[in-house]
């Protein structure tokens, strides 16, 4: 994979890739000690003839959830994650002094699963100062074309207009966006459309068509034409609506201590079994337990198995009986999540406005760049594009060419990211449907089978895709765990 991706990829090499691979040793460093002392004292197996009541394949906060929740439901309970880290999709590390997300990010009390484990476990958060719930003080930058518009205060109101209009139809196909089949039939009527066809149908101005183009993409990690338009719709009305709503919930609170924070804190409440560096080859359902198969080619028997792998990789496991072919079908498809995300260091202050945020239109190697971190001797942007292959963010002159039509004058001195779509644990960002994917698979995922039962954050109501959704499928795969075990 990673050597298909640097013949292929312009300037993006697989010795970059690993060396942006290599950040998690010290960010993980707590997980490390943690594997060899989570079993309890007197742990042992209830049901007869099994190595576990529960084994939970995929270490990112679905499958952490999971196996906290069933070890805290008095299963005895195995983690098994390829990575040599916990934390899938989150990738917790520090940048020129920085604590930094590789992966997924912010969080919010719209976010009903995580912002409970924040206050379970009393977390600390910080404010990215790109967000806060009104746009007041806030400054966009939009290229059009060769053109560069700054706009502030009463001129984002067209902005405004723009992504209303965009979004006009949210309440309607998502009136309760945790329940799909409340509105099916809206949804299925517009499943085949795609996000770029709903933008191509709206009378808008360059600079407000650059600005709905930039954001949708940002939100979707893919290209418009790519990209589900009631997949869009969900996001929206998750976050009540409208755009500063949606900024708020979206770009505004992080974890203090990092994504892996709150992954320790699951860890030592639980204390399940954590083996990492452990990938599975083969999983089994022989009836009254499963047989598990890793890739060295050990065997492990448990009573029932919870999947939380990201749906792009579950067609690498081979499983007996076969999978629904529907689902083998989407993770060979790969759902639509594939952009990239890094972060950029410049010199200086930069700007004096803290909430800044730079669009471009989405072909461009990056269409949103928002500020991290402002002080008076550096800035630190993160920057959002939809296809890794326009740009290697390791070349700094690159990044550098990039940035300066939309801040002038700007002097790069470092960057810094991970491309997920090289992780063969990922393939893919966080999960983006495809357009006509409600009516040909909703159905299909995050449905048991026999003792193997599916809690993967790719899929479910509410925010799927993202760290609360990811924490609320581990959540009820562990209880249909208990209900199946007794």
């Amino acid at each position: 994979l990673m050597a298909e991706h640097e013949d292929g990829a312009k300037g993006v090499s697989r010795r970059n890739f690993l060396r942006g691979a290599g950040v998690g040793a010290v960010a993980v460093a707590g997980v490390g000690v943690m594997t060899h002392a989570t079993a309890a004292t007197g742990d042992s197996c209830k049901t007869a003839g099994c190595d576990y009541d529960v084994v939970v394949i995929g270490g990112g906060f679905a499958g952490v959830t999971a196996a906290r929740d069933s070890r805290k439901n008095g299963y005895k309970t195995l983690l098994l994650e390829a990575r040599n880290r916990l934390g899938g999709r989150t990738f917790t590390s520090e940048f020129d002094g920085h604590k930094v997300e590789m992966g997924g990010t912010w969080i919010h009390q719209t976010q009903p699963f995580v912002w409970a484990e924040k206050e379970r476990y009393g977390l600390e958060l910080q404010e990215t100062p790109v967000s806060t719930a009104a746009l007041t003080n806030e400054e966009y930058v939009v290229k059009v074309g060769n053109t560069t518009h700054k706009l502030a205060g009463e001129q984002l109101l067209p902005l405004l207009a723009a992504f209303d209009a965009f979004y006009s139809e949210a309440r309607q196909v998502w009136d309760r966006p945790y329940d799909a089949q409340h509105t099916w039939k809206e949804i299925i009527q517009r499943d085949k459309r795609t996000a770029k066809q709903r933008l191509d149908e709206l009378k808008l101005d360059p600079v407000q068509r650059v600005a709905v183009d930039s954001f949708v993409s940002a939100t979707s990690h893919a290209p418009l034409d790519q990209t589900s338009y009631v997949d869009m719709l969900r996001w929206w009305a998750l976050a009540g609506w409208n755009l500063q709503g949606f900024n708020d919930a979206v770009v505004r609170y992080k974890l203090k201590d990092g994504t892996i924070g709150l992954i320790n804190k699951m860890i030592e409440d639980g204390k399940p079994q954590v083996r990492l560096s452990t990938p599975v080859k083969k999983i089994e359902d022989k009836g009254d337990h499963t047989v598990i198969t890793t890739q060295s080619g050990e065997k492990i028997v448990a009573a029932s198995v919870i999947i939380a792998l990201p749906m792009n990789v579950l067609p690498n496991v081979e499983f007996s009986p076969a999978l629904d072919p529907a689902l083998i079908e989407a993770g060979k498809q790969k759902h639509s999540g594939a952009g990239i995300k890094f972060y950029i260091k410049a010199k200086g202050g930069f700007t004096k406005m803290a909430k800044i945020n730079a669009m471009a239109e989405s072909s461009y190697p990056v269409s949103l760049v928002m500020a991290y971190y402002v002080s008076d001797d550096h800035t630190l942007f993160v920057a959002f594009g939809n296809d890794p292959s326009k740009i290697d963010i390791y070349d700094t002159q690159a990044v550098q060419a990039i940035l300066e039509p939309l801040f002038p004058g700007i002097q790069v001195e470092g960057t810094y990211g991970y491309e997920w779509t090289l992780d063969p644990y990922s393939l893919g960002t966080y999960a983006t449907y495809k357009p006509e994917w409600f009516e040909k698979y909703y159905a299909h995922f995050q449905k048991d089978r026999g003792r193997i039962l599916f809690g993967q954050g790719d899929h479910g109501e509410g925010w799927r895709g993202s760290i609360d959704g990811a924490i609320g499928a581990g959540t009820r795969a562990a209880l249909r765990a208990k209900e199946l075990l007794g």
